[in-house]
């Protein structure tokens, strides 16, 4: 006979262990999960916080998230990876060395262990990019375009820094998962990309080099050598009776570095004393009323354009303006030719032929006229001769300083007249008036056969470094030359300066057709873009 109990015992049981078996395997997985968790967190060298509720399977996590910062140039890991880089999702960042501070805590409920991830660093963009820049990156021109234009709905994997030997992306536009509206960003870095170390070119910095024996363009500007700038240390000048003070030379000259930031020259130091810095007063704004001196300012543009092709970051921009006069035909080729600099051989026909027909019949008339006057005073009287001839000489003397007089107005007339016909001819680029100016100056021995455009611009920079003559020549020459492209063309009073101050004009064709090649360096036509993002993206989350 069945009883109750039996069927408790044989039925019921049974149906109750089944039915805690679905809570029994939950809490065993969630423990493996948890287990795995652990582990993975572990092996990638992230702390966290974890919870596992068993019931529900669901396991928390807690993970600190961090703010990073760039170590300092000088230590020895800031050039090398990082020795525990992590794998997790949004731990991209962790494959460099950074200062790391904590700033909160993000939690995650996930219920299975390939869900893991972890928080996106935040740092500073600048610093992020200047950074990378340092290790070798490369910026990508339509990348920094896109950011530009399209901010937060830029499409994910849009590359912003490329690897410097291949077209790999070092950074990119990520996912926003966890950006919460801030612009989120992932790293990617291999080893072999690593060809720099600390005595490479840091961003924002420049190299000016000293010129070689035997060019001599601030000669060419003041006819005498420049004097050496005064190094400061702490803030006071240093006495020039000081022996070792370590003062610049341009007997034994050393190279000089400098920081160009959005007002000039910040910082500044020769490489023979790298913790002495140098005071170029002239070469800082002295008006309150505008944001940079005209010496400053053009200084700035060709230092920039000179180191665009050589990568790195600048906060100063070459502004649309003048990268428009260097791209467009400013310089009338007559007046290249009245200064000596081609000839009509080498340009369009600009002037009117001169015609010497009616000068020659006049001087035919006059030497008949002559002749005539001698044969009728052969046939007067001997005693009227002497009176006659007196009278022809007379007359010979007053007609010759008339003539010399008419001749000069008629040059005068004709170089009015050509110096009015240059100032309408034909407009030359700047490539053709710089590489004219090149040959100018070897011939003139103020540079060598073998120099450069960029050569050329570079003693330029070295010698308004050296000397604030120089440094205003130049910058009152280029300031002309922007006046005049952007009035209508030039005028009689800028063709007036130019011949007196060939040289000048001469080294700012340089400058200009330098700054002109600039467009079309990655680095330096991507500058305006990279600027623009990086004053609009003062934080982002990396990872």
């Amino acid at each position: 006979m069945v009883y109750a109990v039996d069927i408790i015992t044989y039925v019921g049981i049974p149906l109750a262990v089944l039915g805690v078996l679905p809570t029994i395997y939950t809490a065993f997985k969630v423990l493996l999960t948890l287990r795995e968790i652990q582990r993975t967190l572990k092996k990638n060298g992230v702390s966290a916080i974890t919870r596992s509720a068993l019931l529900s399977g669901i396991v928390e996590i807690e993970i600190p998230r961090k703010s990073i910062h760039p170590l300092h140039r000088s230590d020895p890991p800031y050039f090398q990876l990082s020795k525990t880089p992590s794998t997790l999702k949004g731990g991209s960042w962790t494959v460099f060395n950074w200062k790391e501070m904590v700033i909160g805590v993000k939690a995650y409920r996930i219920q299975y262990h390939d869900e893991l991830s972890q928080p996106q660093a935040e740092i500073d963009f600048e610093q992020l990019v200047a950074f990378l820049l340092d290790r070798g990156a490369v910026p990508d021109k339509a990348g920094f375009s896109d950011l530009r234009s399209s901010g937060l709905w830029t499409p994910a994997g849009t590359k912003l820094l490329l690897a410097p030997t291949t077209s790999d992306a070092v950074l990119m536009v990520a996912t926003s998962d966890d950006s919460d509206g801030i612009l989120s960003l992932s790293l990617h870095w291999k080893k072999e990309w690593d060809l720099r170390n600390s005595d490479s070119m840091p961003p924002y910095w420049t190299r000016i080099d000293p010129p070689s024996e035997g060019d001599n363009v601030p000669l060419a500007l003041n006819g005498s050598k420049p004097e050496p700038p005064k190094e400061e240390k702490e803030g006071f000048l240093e006495d020039d009776s000081d022996q070792d003070s370590g003062l610049l030379s341009l007997h034994t000259p050393s190279p000089i570095r400098l920081r160009i930031g959005s007002s000039g020259i910040e910082e500044a130091y020769s490489e023979a004393s790298p913790k002495t810095r140098l005071s170029l007063p002239h070469l800082h704004d002295q008006s309150p009323a505008s944001a940079y001196s005209p010496s400053s300012f053009w200084f700035s543009c060709a230092a920039t354009a000179l180191g665009a092709p050589k990568g790195g970051l600048w906060s100063f921009a070459i502004p649309a303006d003048v990268l428009a006069v260097a791209r467009r035909e400013t310089v009338p080729c007559g007046v290249l030719v009245l200064l000596g600099l081609l000839t009509d051989d080498d340009v369009p026909t600009w002037r009117t032929p001169s015609d010497d027909n009616a000068e020659n019949f006049e001087r035919h008339i006059r030497f008949t006229e002559q002749a005539r006057r001698i044969a009728d005073e052969l046939r007067l009287p001997l005693d009227q001769q002497a009176a006659a001839r007196q009278k022809r000489i007379r007359d010979d003397a007053t007609n010759f300083h008339n003539e010399s007089r008419r001749r000069q107005l008629r040059e005068d007339q004709r170089r009015e007249q050509a110096v009015t016909e240059a100032m309408l001819s034909q407009k030359l680029g700047i490539k053709i008036v710089a590489e004219a100016c090149l040959t100018w100056l070897v011939k003139k021995s103020y540079v060598k056969e073998e120099t450069s455009v960029a050569d050329v611009v570079e003693q330029v920079l070295w010698a308004m470094i050296q000397d604030e003559a120089v440094a205003t020549k130049m910058a009152t020459m280029l300031d002309h030359w922007k006046s005049w492209s952007q009035s209508g063309g030039m005028t009689k009073a800028h063709y007036a300066m130019l011949r007196e101050n060939q040289s000048a004009f001469a080294l700012a064709a340089c400058v200009l057709f330098v700054i002109k090649t600039t467009t079309a360096e990655p680095t330096g036509s991507v500058v305006s873009d990279l600027q623009e993002c990086l004053r609009i993206w003062k934080r982002v989350r990396l990872g």
